[in-house]
């Protein structure tokens, strides 16, 4: 299996093994929640780590924005803002000090804009590695409360963000430029690369934690592996709700449509950072979602929150289907791609 491991093998292989456990985490690791939980003392800290993934296809100065909002995008899933920053640099022999420079250089300017420290870290050159998985992250922010998608309630309302196959699609632009071009035309093209700064869910986030978390909003989570049906069920999984998803309100884009139809892709089966799922006090969805399309973010409700007896289920032409895990289809589509000799 390429990309993120299974929940069966999550289960089976990490979640018993943990270490000591200690009675002040109180979230701990599981699937399709985003982040950990340590209480200390009145405070909670929220912790998350990704690998440093530097896509050179985007041009380095990209690629570090795409690898830092991916990292922070993750961690105010909990309503809690990020304060520091731990890195390990596990550099290729031939990053020059330019290079090198330019990612360092995002890194820096956006912890800034954010409010992080860079704490710790590890910084080296190493054989035998490569683009684009260049080491690891960790983030880790302080606050009064926090949610995670266990805290989805009856009741809720589901919004989506923006479109799902987003990162799928921009990826493959980037990465297969001219034949994109010949089969669905430069405007199209142009369509896809310029989604590529809407691959961050910060802006939805810190709206959201401004329009205030536990009371109104109860959960977010990010679609990334697995695409939007994966993120779906992580939520009913993690809350231990059932869901009930309308198929005719979920948002694809249409150059994005084009491209995963191009590539033989499902869109809501495939990698997606930047679109977020949000689930919403039924009292304060509708105004919620007023002040995300008044923010110029596109979003729709998609679904409700069920009674776990329901299951986890997409109404769609006129019947209810079962929504279950499945390997995303991004990976088979770019190894494809790059075996063809696209370009």
């Amino acid at each position: 299996m390429i990309g993120k491991i299974s929940r069966e093998f999550f289960e089976k292989n990490i979640i018993n093994r943990i270490g000591k456990e200690r009675e002040e985490v109180i979230v701990k690791p599981e699937n399709g929640v985003d982040v950990g939980i340590i209480k200390i003392g009145n405070k909670y800290m929220a912790i998350t780590t990704d690998p440093l993934y530097i896509d050179k296809t985007f041009g380095f100065e990209k690629a570090a924005w795409f690898a830092f909002h991916i990292l922070l995008s993750d961690l105010y899933t909990s309503g809690i803002r990020a304060d520091y920053m731990s890195i390990d640099l596990n550099l290729p022999l031939s990053i020059s000090d330019e290079d090198f420079n330019k990612i360092w250089n995002v890194m820096n300017n956006e912890s800034k804009k954010y409010g992080i420290e860079i704490v710790a870290g590890h910084t080296a050159r190493y054989g035998n590695t490569d683009y684009p998985m260049l080491g690891g992250v960790t983030l880790l922010g302080i606050g009064d409360e926090y949610i995670t998608t266990r805290d989805a309630k009856v009741g809720d309302r589901i919004i989506m963000t923006k479109t799902c196959g987003l990162e799928a699609s921009c990826i493959l632009s980037y990465t297969f430029p001219e034949y994109i071009k010949s089969k669905l035309g430069i405007e199209t093209f142009n369509e896809l690369n310029d989604l590529f700064y809407s691959m961050t869910c910060i802006k939805e986030e810190q709206l959201a934690m401004d329009f205030g978390i536990r009371t109104k909003i109860t959960s977010m989570h990010d679609a990334t592996e697995g695409g939007l049906m994966n993120s779906i069920y992580e939520i009913g999984i993690a809350s231990n709700n059932g869901l009930s998803i309308n198929r005719d309100d979920i948002i694809i884009d249409g150059s994005v449509r084009k491209v995963c139809e191009l590539f033989n892709i499902d869109p809501m089966r495939s990698i997606s950072e930047g679109t977020l799922l949000i689930t919403v006090n039924e009292k304060y969805a509708q105004d919620f979602l007023k002040i995300l399309n008044e923010n110029n973010i596109e979003s729709r409700i998609i679904g409700e929150i069920k009674d776990r007896s329901f299951g986890i289920k997409m109404h769609d032409k006129g019947a209810y289907v079962d929504i279950h895990p499945e390997s995303d289809q991004f990976w088979g589509a770019i190894s494809d791609g790059i075996n063809r000799g696209l370009s």
